[in-house]
């Protein structure tokens, strides 16, 4: 919290655009660092207070900027004159470490001031050392700060002169602590690769996505190493540098943030800004099953459909998210837990013998009473082949892909504690999504992820304009059809080395193929494009099981004479930039650029990934493993006019892919998707020829 007793004002042109420049190339717009040995050793009491006198002088040495709901930049000066000046007291040989991490820092404008000063104290002298941002660059130099500095102390001090500033060579210094800072970094980043994938083995040169990484897992790691030791790394970093000594040579060390999440009661909490978003839409379909998800497997061997049922008990009462009610006074809703104690006055769970007649499809078409009854119906049927499928319906308004993978590894757990008439043993606690939208709706969105998306999205092409689709009027009668395109394990692996030589995601490859496609059918200068971002910019919150998830829209670009391969790379570099600020809701960006919301979401293409897709998959029992498969269900609604959903599959320990295109059918006629269709087929096996051609030379 600031401690200010001035009115804030209009940050200058220069800030402004210093501010931006940091806002898109954060590596870029760093603090200037400048260190001195002092000779001889000066009072620190003393130059502490010269120092404070020095800020007291210049308010905007100790500045907070801010953007504002109306899109103004402005500052706020802080008083408290302890977030600029540091004391450090450490021996001789740690300095050159310490002035290396100084200089990695990086700024961040709504919580740090521009101005670091830092005293290192050691047995055989001090360090002074500055750090002074460019945005401030028009306003004061390095010089005159510790000009004025030195002055203030020789007369504080009675002294004749004030001591020798001796520059220190920082270059030299940098080169000899770097390459500790490297290893040490590369340790931490080793140990989030085996810890993540489950890899003990692995070394510091092996790559991640050779042992089962992929993008899912990677916001993982880069939560965990920035929120648990202040490493910072990026999605770019991770596909251009996948090995844990790679990566440390391109990391940021910064400060590991504060952990400020506390546990609250659980009663009642408003929604998130995802579900907010959600919930609005949800609202104009006038609650319809639009927002279901009919998730459903078919188990391979014999089950204990008991067991499954407490098993599921187990997740309910583990995750408070599916044990949860939502209610609406018509301007607010809020979201409310059920006691476990009152959970059997619920019904949810029907075995199979309760569901003659039931059905996939009638399962699908349920409609949910939100305000009444928990948000999702586990229901088992019988094939015909005798097996039994678990029916496992859901509202989008608890769940999105990411707890999806939780719940079904939270399941295993369960059942296999089950079956021995055992309460599961859970690795850890986890928060519930209602304790993070208490704590978003207190931060609120932050101004510079929303300057982000403001800055790359004014101005765009929206919508799909294709030659031989039909316009799309409010009389248009809805009708959705879909398609499957399927890829077997021996082309997941030569489009996966496609993708490594690229430094590019299989996701990338897929959605360059896509938008290579669409360019040429419709002759487009640029498009938007629609895909998912986890929303989970918290790691407290990864075993967490809720609706974090934003829609996110890319703004892509097309060129006369562009190879595929720089559109692909330059692809790659806006999706992998752009999650870091993936926590703004679209309906918040859309409304900043002038996008009314009865004109609907801003891009008819959607494209996302299911990577290591849960529903396929194995129960752990004490006799053996209990295989399921998934079972596609049946699309007959769809929010955009074509929907692309790439499915990363594990079938016997062979990975394969499939892509389900859902397109509306009323604004682009089946001959046209198929077209479409074909040729993102043809275009990614030629692809994945390439890789084979590049091999074997």
């Amino acid at each position: 919290m600031l401690n200010t007793q001035t009115a804030p004002s209009p940050a200058t042109e220069h800030e402004e655009y210093i501010w931006m420049q940091q806002l898109q190339e954060p590596e870029q717009i760093k603090y200037q660092l400048t260190a001195w040995q002092m000779h001889p050793a000066p009072e620190t009491a003393i130059l502490q207070q010269s120092i404070q006198n020095l800020l007291s002088n210049h308010p905007d040495l100790n500045t907070r900027y801010e953007f504002t709901d109306d899109g103004d930049l402005y500052k706020y000066p802080d008083t408290d004159w302890t977030a600029c000046l540091h004391h450090e007291q450490t021996d001789s040989d740690s300095v050159a470490g310490l002035l290396t991490t100084l200089a990695q820092l990086q700024w961040q404008p709504e919580s740090m001031p521009p101005f670091l000063a830092d005293i290192i104290s050691t047995s055989t002298g001090v360090t002074l050392a500055f750090r002074l941002h460019p945005v401030l660059s028009q306003s004061f130099t390095t010089e005159e700060l510790c000009e004025e500095i030195m002055a203030d102390y020789t007369k504080l001090s009675h002294s004749t002169r004030p001591p020798e500033l001796i520059p220190i060579n920082l270059d030299g210094l940098n080169t000899m602590a770097q390459a500790h800072a490297n290893s040490a970094i590369s340790d931490l980043i080793l140990t989030e690769f085996r810890n993540t994938l489950a890899e003990p083995d692995m070394s510091a040169d092996d790559d991640f996505f050779d042992f089962g990484g992929h993008s899912l897992l990677a916001t993982r790691v880069i939560g965990n190493l920035q929120n648990n030791h202040g490493v910072k790394l990026t999605f770019n970093d991770f596909f251009k540098s996948p090995t844990a000594r790679a990566l440390a040579a391109v990391a940021r060390q910064e400060q590991a943030p504060a952990n400020t999440t506390e546990a609250q009661p659980d009663e009642q909490a408003p929604l998130t800004l995802a579900q907010d978003f959600l919930w609005q839409a949800y609202r104009a379909f006038n609650f319809s099953p639009i927002y279901n998800l009919p998730f459903a497997v078919e188990f391979q061997q014999p089950i204990n459909e008991e067991a499954l049922h407490q098993a599921f008990q187990d997740l309910i009462i583990r995750h408070v998210g599916l044990r949860t009610l939502f209610r609406s006074d018509g301007k607010q809703t809020i979201q409310y837990t059920v006691p476990v104690a009152e959970l059997k006055q619920y019904h949810w769970f029907w075995p199979s013998s309760d569901s003659t007649g039931a059905t996939l499809a009638s399962e699908a078409a349920y409609q949910f009473d939100l305000t009444r009854e928990l948000p999702l119906r586990i229901r088992l049927l019988k094939a015909h082949n005798g097996n039994i499928i678990l029916s496992f319906l859901v509202h989008h308004m608890v769940i999105d892909e990411w707890s999806l993978n939780t719940i079904m590894a939270d399941l295993n757990t369960a059942y296999a504690a089950r079956l021995q008439g055992k309460a599961p043993e859970w690795p850890n606690s986890v928060p519930s999504i209602h304790e993070f939208a208490r704590q978003q709706r207190l931060h609120g969105i932050d101004p510079q992820h929303f300057e982000y998306w403001r800055s790359r999205l004014q101005g765009a092409v929206t919508g799909l304009n294709l030659k031989t689709a039909v316009p799309a009027t409010s009389n248009s009668a809805p009708q959705v059809e879909w398609l499957q395109l399927s890829f077997d394990h021996t082309f997941h692996q030569q489009i996966s080395a496609f993708a490594r030589a690229h430094h590019a995601s299989i996701f990338s490859v897929f959605y360059t193929a896509i938008a290579s496609v669409l360019q040429k059918e419709g002759d487009l200068q640029e498009i938007v494009i629609g895909t998912s971002a986890s929303g989970r910019t918290d790691p407290n919150y990864f075993d967490t099981v809720g609706y974090f998830t934003t829609m996110v829209a890319h703004r892509i670009h097309f060129s006369p004479q562009q190879t595929f391969d720089s559109l692909l790379a330059a692809t790659s570099q806006q999706i992998n930039e752009s999650m870091e600020y993936a926590d703004i809701p679209i309906n918040y960006i859309q409304k900043a650029i002038g996008i009314p919301d009865n004109q609907g979401l801003m891009f008819d293409v959607y494209i996302h990934i299911h990577s290591g897709n849960a529903l396929n998959g194995e129960l752990n029992t004490p006799q053996g493993t209990v295989s399921y498969r998934q079972i596609l269900p049946e699309r007959n609604e769809s929010m955009f006019g074509l929907h692309f959903e790439i499915m990363e599959n594990l079938i016997n320990n062979q990975p394969s892919l499939n892509m389900i295109i859902t397109y509306q059918a009323h604004r682009f006629p089946s001959a046209l998707v198929q077209r479409i269709a074909a040729e993102i087929q043809q275009l990614l096996l030629q692809l994945a020829a390439q890789a084979v051609i590049k091999a074997g030379r």
